[in-house]
């Protein structure tokens, strides 16, 4: 070994590209080719000088991994920027419309050939109230055929039923649905409250009793739809005096809500002082009627099924069926003895009437009518008459029955666009900013925009995404945050430091300065584990239900979904549908019933995994004959979809992605830089912080266990073995997809909700608990045993191994001092 120096083997010869190889199906025992081979040339290499061991630590990283020089490694994981416009996927010929819909008009206006509400049976005060409060002046279709048959003997129009008959009513979304139970009942109990001055009968006196209790009782899927029904209820029974100076009205009606979320404790007062309208949720009802003494249901005369797909949906089918065995068996002696005589007359059901709405008569809703409705007649939106004994029966099939398909309003314009993964955030922007901008004519708009998506955690990025990307990013470790402030500041400062706690305060500050790098999604489980003292401090900080978006021009942005506790819910609901312009991030928990006002677009981020919802979805926007646009984002891969609702008869028009693109292109139609700056800055902005990218991947990783629950009958179009992993964490602001998608933290909201609905086991919050004897330091003596409920039930993982009698402590605990 003279020459101690390495020999490698280089080519002399310029090197040619080598072809990309293409895999094929086996090969073996099949004779391959031979390919000639250049002759190569040994050059020895000295060895490396001081200055080549000069490495950056990144550089050092990368080279040990195998990556190439310069490569950056942030997180745990190497960082490469690609770009948005190379390696995609050629998108396939658009999707031609075959035929379109006939129908001309808004299919849910107010009906033009109709009178007014007092030619249907209304009072003329009520009406007149209608106009004052809504500005509805006319029935919508549904409404003018059901409303008479729900005012029963009270009517003044001649129908089919002279008598208090069950209904079923089923139309299409946005039509009026909420007023076409809400008028009849307060009309009729508004006519039994009224009577002329003079009237010396008893039995002529008007009612007016708020000690009543309950006499009806509105159910709902969804917290939000109960307090919009709650708010319609309560304008439309604030009527003023009556016109007519001879007549005399009680103001007695008392509407309440009972949800949860709410305290429990407020509930059961308002229930004892008497609550004669009542808007529930199914759980919390049944919940009130288990246990609460005061609640009074023996006068109850109607009860309302709103959304019964949805309930059923939901899982509320059991719950559905315990609240009907309460209301039987507390209404069967026919009330109070001390109201039985009042309660009587044509503005009184004999019996209780049951109303169920639903947009679907599918078998599960049919079944629910069989067994909770008695005799029912049957309401329908569009002009068709059918048999409601025939159409309920769930043994019988009918020509007509299976003709029956989703509808949508004739005004609704329908559009999709196919955006490959990769390109789906930045088309999700440019589609956003052409809703508040008008390039041709370069002018502001106001406009309302509700983004779809399948998960919450997906809500939660795009949320801190669109609220902070975009902001100038703060270094935590720097003192620039100290530059600047006066006396007056660092006073204040330090009283917030000394008010909320140090951590709160920064997070505080934070958020006013748009570095939220510990973003806080003020979900009910996080909240409500803090305890006592924790709560007071979080009051001080609570995050607000809306924030404003640079990446949107100062736009206001907002959130909803299931896991933000009540409080967050029920303040974004009201301010986003009292503001004028601005762009709601939400869950499927937004798309039924839903009366959120002069929404002009509908964005449906994601595919509905159940295709009703794609109707319930769109329907959020041209309501009461208003225009609106509904807009699909697909995948290249899933072009088949347009097959599926072309045989709902439902035909969206194409929009290129192109198209949308320009919206961003400052010179021209060059969209491609713009759209590279954006998608940097939206990716420097997650890589600033490791809990920006940890919100990141948590949004990818539970999209993609959305996206396998898409039903078999869609496997062919929806399959996770058919996304592209790594283009679709572009979409997500990342530069490589995550891995361990089953990792344990994220099942830790599922083990925590099951822990919740199981008392017998112990939920403990932080990694850093102490656990076993002396996890009770201040208090030794304190037992640490569960206090199960009453239907504690144990499971396996609450047991421990081997026989479970008592064992003698080894080593005592120490003496308390």
């Amino acid at each position: 070994m003279e020459d101690d120096g390495i020999l490698l083997n280089f080519s002399t010869t310029p090197s040619t590209p080598k072809k990309p190889t293409v895999k094929r199906g086996n090969d073996r025992g099949v004779s391959k080719p031979s390919v000639p081979t250049t002759p190569r040339a040994t050059i020895p290499v000295s060895a490396p000088t001081e200055e080549g061991t000069e490495e950056t630590s990144e550089e050092a990283a990368a080279a040990a991994t195998g990556l190439a020089p310069g490569t950056k490694i942030r997180h745990g994981r190497a960082q490469i920027a690609s770009s948005l416009f190379s390696s995609n996927p050629l998108i396939p010929t658009t999707y031609q419309k075959k035929s379109l819909s006939t129908r001309e008009g808004a299919s849910n206006a107010p009906m033009l050939d109709s009178s007014t509400f007092t030619g249907i049976g209304i009072e003329s005060d009520l009406a007149d109230h209608l106009v004052n409060k809504y500005n509805v002046t006319t029935p919508t279709n549904v409404q003018a055929k059901a409303i008479p048959i729900l005012l029963g003997p009270s009517s003044s129009v001649k129908t089919d039923h002279t008598e208090d008959v069950d209904v079923v009513v089923q139309a299409e979304t946005g039509s009026g649905k909420t007023l076409t139970y809400l008028l009849p009942i307060v009309n009729r109990l508004i006519a039994a409250s009224t009577a002329p001055k003079d009237v010396t009968d008893p039995k002529q006196q008007p009612f007016g009793d708020r000690m009543v209790g309950t006499i009806a009782i509105i159910l709902t899927p969804t917290r939000e739809l109960a307090q919009q029904v709650l708010g319609v209820l309560t304008q439309i029974v604030s009527l003023p005096r009556p016109k007519d100076e001879n007549m005399r009205r009680l103001h007695w009606i008392v509407p309440g809500i009972v949800i949860g979320g709410d305290s429990k404790a407020k509930e059961k007062a308002r229930l004892r002082k008497g609550v004669n309208v009542l808007v529930s949720t199914p759980g919390r009802l049944l919940d009130h009627l288990e246990n609460t003494q005061s609640f009074d249901i023996s006068n109850l005369k109607w009860l309302v099924l709103d959304e019964a797909d949805r309930l059923l949906d939901l899982g509320f089918e059991e719950t559905l069926k315990k609240i009907m065995n309460y209301i039987d068996a507390r209404t069967m002696m026919g009330g109070n003895e001390k109201y039985r005589d009042l309660l009587v007359g044509k503005q009184w059901p004999k019996r209780r009437q049951t109303i169920l709405c639903s947009a679907t008569l599918r078998d599960d809703v049919k079944q629910l009518a069989g067994w909770s409705l008695v005799k029912p007649a049957f309401v329908s939106g569009t002009d068709a008459k059918r048999d409601a004994s025939k159409l309920l029966a769930t043994d019988h099939i009918d020509e007509e029955d299976e003709e029956m398909k989703f509808t949508t309003p004739n005004q609704l314009k329908q559009t999709y666009t196919i955006v490959p993964a990769k390109l789906r955030l930045i088309t999700l922007l440019a589609l956003l900013r052409s809703c508040f901008y008008d390039k041709r004519t370069r002018k502001s708009m106001n406009s309302k925009v509700i983004v779809f998506f399948s998960c919450c955690d997906s809500v939660d990025f795009h949320y801190d995404l669109f609220a902070h990307a975009g902001k100038p990013i703060l270094d935590e470790d720097s003192d620039e945050e100290d530059d600047g402030e006066d006396d007056e500041q660092k006073i204040m400062k330090k009283a917030l430091n000394d008010i909320v706690g140090k951590q709160e305060a920064k997070k505080f500050a934070k958020n006013l300065t748009g570095n939220n790098k510990n973003f806080k999604s003020n979900r009910s489980d996080e909240i409500a584990s803090d305890g006592k003292n924790k709560k007071k401090k979080a009051a001080a900080v609570v995050e607000e239900a809306s924030q404003i978006s640079t990446l949107l021009g100062e736009k206001q942005i907002f959130r909803l979904h299931g896991d933000l506790n009540q409080q967050i819910r029920s303040k974004t609901f009201a301010e986003f549908s009292k503001a004028k312009a601005g762009v709601l991030f939400c869950t499927d928990v937004a798309a039924r019933g839903l009366d959120l006002p002069n929404v002009d677009r509908i964005i449906q981020y994601d595919v509905p995994t159940d295709l009703k919802d794609y109707v319930h979805r769109a329907g959020r926007t041209a309501r009461l004959g208003k225009t609106g646009e509904a807009t699909l984002f697909l995948l290249p891969s899933e072009m088949d979809y347009l097959d599926v609702l072309k045989a709902q008869d439902l035909f969206p028009e194409s929009i290129t992605m192109e198209t949308i693109l320009k919206n961003i292109a400052e010179q021209g139609d060059d969209f491609q830089t713009p759209a590279q700056d954006i998608q940097n800055t939206m990716e420097n902005y997650i890589l600033s912080d490791e809990s920006h990218v940890m919100l990141a991947r948590k949004a990818f990783w539970s999209t993609c266990r959305a996206y396998a629950t898409h039903p078999a009958a869609e496997k062919h179009i929806f399959h996770v073995k058919r996304l592209h992993l790594g283009h679709l964490a572009k979409s997500f602001a990342l530069r490589e997809a995550p891995s361990n998608i089953h990792e344990k933290t994220k099942g830790k909201k599922r083990k925590d909700a099951k822990n919740e609905r199981m008392p017998g086991l112990k939920k403990f919050e932080g990694k850093d608990k102490p656990t076993g004897p002396y996890k009770n330091i201040k208090d030794p003596l304190k037992r640490n045993f569960d206090h199960a409920g009453e239907f504690a039930i144990a499971s396996a993982a609450s047991m421990t191994d081997g026989p479970t009698t008592k064992k003698k402590k080894k080593n005592p605990l120490p003496a308390r001092r």
